[in-house]
């Protein structure tokens, strides 16, 4: 704003624009000149516009308060064209409410092409790489009968009993990909087994905390083709997951001493055309001599109304 058109707006209400600071609202005080210098200011600010929109690490504080006198730079000044009705408390419940949407505008994007990336790379066998050459360590340790990993960072442990991770063992220098078998025994993929012992260090790749993943990994191989059926019949599969909530892992890690566990989980699956919802009924008993019993039923609806309807269950599980 120049001088001749600031002196029309002396006491009444003008846009404070600091750019990534906020924009404001402001009464023209006064105008401060001098000879061959550019004008300026003295406002007092009375509502915000705009909220600041430096927002990486936290909320960028306002640069100013209600009803605070400050000097600005004629530059900052602009004429505004409707003035603002609201209170400085309103505007900025206004001004964080706008920001609010903007900022969960870009995330629901980024969350949106983040999945078709890893979509993609699951479709060609290659999601391992998004995770590449991130691992965490654990040591190996017995407690009693049971044998437990345990994080030193975190300190937490879990039970290797059914644990569906795939691990890597060290041998000869190298890592190899392992299952757990039983007691200090893992087996690699060529079928060589690999005594450890206590306070042996053992690792997983963070593609395998996925949750999808571990779900997948944790159902016995009927029940996990009873869940392909199902997909199958609706024309999709694995590499069509975009969101799993996995209760029963939610429950495996905070109840280490509990046997028995029942909920259900929610999948959600999309292709081109439409968007399906898989509700997961489970129970599990785990029995340290004999085989779990488990029960998996698998509900599939798509948003144009097929329903599919798939169960798994041990002789010893009930419906």
């Amino acid at each position: 704003m120049n001088r001749t058109e600031a002196k029309q707006y002396i006491g009444r209400q003008v846009l404070i624009d600091q750019v990534d600071n906020g924009q404001y609202t402001a009464i023209l005080e006064q105008m401060i000149t001098q000879p061959n210098t550019p004008w300026r200011g003295k406002v007092r600010i009375t509502g915000v516009l705009t909220y600041p929109s430096n927002l990486s690490d936290h909320v960028h504080s306002l640069l100013y308060d209600e009803n605070q006198i400050v000097e600005v730079p004629g530059k900052q000044i602009h004429p505004l064209t409707e003035p603002l009705e609201q209170t400085f408390k309103e505007s900025l419940a206004s001004s964080l409410k706008t920001k609010w949407d903007e900022v969960r505008e870009e995330n629901d994007q980024y969350d949106k092409a983040l999945a078709h990336i890893q979509q993609e790379l699951r479709k060609i066998g290659s999601e391992h790489l998004i995770f590449e050459d991130s691992f965490v360590y654990y040591q190996l340790v017995k407690k009693g009968r049971e044998l437990y990993i345990y994080d030193e960072v975190k300190k937490e442990s879990l039970s290797l009993n059914g644990c569906p991770f795939e691990f890597e063992v060290k041998i000869n220098g190298k890592w190899k990909p392992s299952f757990y078998i039983s007691d200090f025994t893992f087996q690699t993929g060529e079928d060589e087994e690999v005594e450890l012992k206590h306070g042996s260090t053992v690792r997983l790749n963070k593609s395998q905390f996925d949750p999808y993943r571990i779900l997948t990994n944790e159902l016995e191989t009927p029940a996990l083709q009873a869940l392909e059926s199902g997909l199958q019949k609706l024309g999709i599969g694995h590499e069509h997951s975009v969101y799993c909530h996995n209760s029963l892992l939610i429950q495996l890690l905070s109840s280490f001493k509990h046997k028995s566990f029942s909920g259900v989980n929610f999948i959600s699956y999309a292709n081109t055309t439409t968007q399906f919802l898989v509700q997961h009924h489970y129970e599990r008993t785990i029995l340290e001599d004999d085989d779990d019993i488990t029960f998996d039923r698998f509900e599939f609806t798509s948003d144009k109304g097929e329903r599919v309807l798939t169960t798994y269950a041990t002789q010893f599980s009930k419906d």
